[in-house]
Formats: C-alpha cells, structure tokens, sequence
C-alpha cells in the first residue's frame, strides 16, 4: 500500500486470550517513540461518529426483535477507530491492539442471531473494505493452547474463563480462532493486510518486540538503530 506523507502506519496486533498483545504493544511503544499504540479514543469521538450510523442502527432494528446494544457499541468502536486513523497526522506509526479485527471478530463470536440481516451484510461489507484499504499489517500472535490457557489462568487482568476446565477453554479458542480466520480471510480477499504470523512462545518480549520493529522500520523504509531496552 502507497503512503501519503503524513499517512501513518496502521498496525493491529491479534491473537487469541494470552497472546501477547499487551506486552508486545508497551515492548514496542518503548523502543520506538514513532509508534503511538493502543491509541486512546474520546468519548467525543465516538459521540461524532453516531449521526452517520443512525440510518445502520435502525435498519438492524427492522423487524424490532430487541435492542442490539452490544452489536451497536462494537459497530460504532470499528467506525471509530477507522475516523481515528484517517484523522491522524504526524505520520509514524498507529498500534492498535484491540482493533478492528478484534472487534469485526468480537461480532462473529458473540453477535446476536438478530443482527444476521440484509443490513447488517451490507455495513460488514463496507467495514472490511474500508479497513482492507487501512490495515498496512496484521501481526497474529500465535502460541500453543496449552500456553495460552495457562496464561489466561494466571495473568493479573481478569478473564471470564480463569479457573474454567480445559474443555471449556479449548471450545472458546476455538470458536475464537473461526473468528478470527474468517475476518482476517475477507480482508485478505478484499484486497487487505499483510499478516505476519509471531510465535511468542519462545523468546522473550524484548526480542519479539525488536523482530516486529526491525520489519516495521523496513517496511516504513526507515533503518535507524533499536535502542536497548532499559
């Protein structure tokens, strides 16, 4: 994908619970300050960008058979973050962690029997072109089930599933994993991403961390020395 000169690059880190994502996006926000990750979003933000999506919400609403709240709030955040890109500047890098991919999957995993319409398919449509058209790289954080489950049960912040039996994890990534394999393959066919596969089941961050940034700055064209981490 060609680049305007303030155009920044547009990269989402993805992966199931206990990939990664976290540790890699603050590994890489501390070696480069070129790359501003997990960019933060304003309410006012997500308030500008509800008038455009009325006409949207209200055809997922015809026939009414309930008030999709949790499908319009992700609608909206994948909206979001597309204005977020687009009204970004100052060139460098934007790292999303918990970008569009994750949300579009978030939709595909959880999304209520009622949102499956005529509407709903023409804005997932548009979203995956718009986001095919944005996304420079998809960086999917691979690691064994075995480790990922043992990371979701042990890490600080709280999942739904710590402490669940293994059956249950295992059908929960899983179903996870169609998620993700159907966004990231209509993206693909759409014209999208790269996709760069990391495992982060051997080495540690800091060295994960200087891999993706050396293939960042290439990409970039850029060749500046890593510093060290402190």
């Amino acid at each position: 994908m060609s680049h305007q000169a303030q155009r920044p690059l547009v990269i989402e880190l993805a992966g199931l619970a206990g990939a990664g994502k976290s540790t890699l996006a603050l590994a890489l926000a501390r070696l480069d300050p070129a790359i501003r990750a997990r960019p933060r979003v304003s309410e006012r933000s997500y308030l500008a960008n509800v008038p455009a999506l009325v006409p949207t919400f209200l055809s997922l609403h015809w026939p009414f058979r309930g008030v999709l709240t949790k499908e319009m709030k992700r609608i909206l955040r994948v909206r979001t973050l597309h204005r977020v890109v687009h009204e970004t500047t100052q060139g460098g890098t934007l790292l999303f962690d918990e970008g569009p991919v994750y949300m579009l999957a978030r939709i595909v995993m959880f999304g209520a029997d009622n949102i499956r319409s005529g509407a709903f398919e023409r804005w997932w449509r548009t979203a995956i072109a718009e986001w095919a058209t944005t996304l420079d790289v998809v960086v999917w954080l691979e690691a064994p089930d075995d480790v990922l489950a043992a990371r979701l049960h042990t890490r600080a912040q709280w999942h739904p599933l710590q402490g669940a039996h293994d059956c249950a994890v295992s059908a929960f990534f899983r179903s996870y994993r169609d998620a993700f394999s159907r966004v990231l393959a209509e993206l693909c066919i759409a014209g999208g991403p790269q996709r760069w596969t990391i495992a982060t089941d051997a080495g540690s961050a800091d060295s994960t961390a200087r891999s993706v940034l050396a293939r960042l700055r290439a990409l970039r064209g850029t060749a500046a020395p890593i510093p060290e981490m402190a």
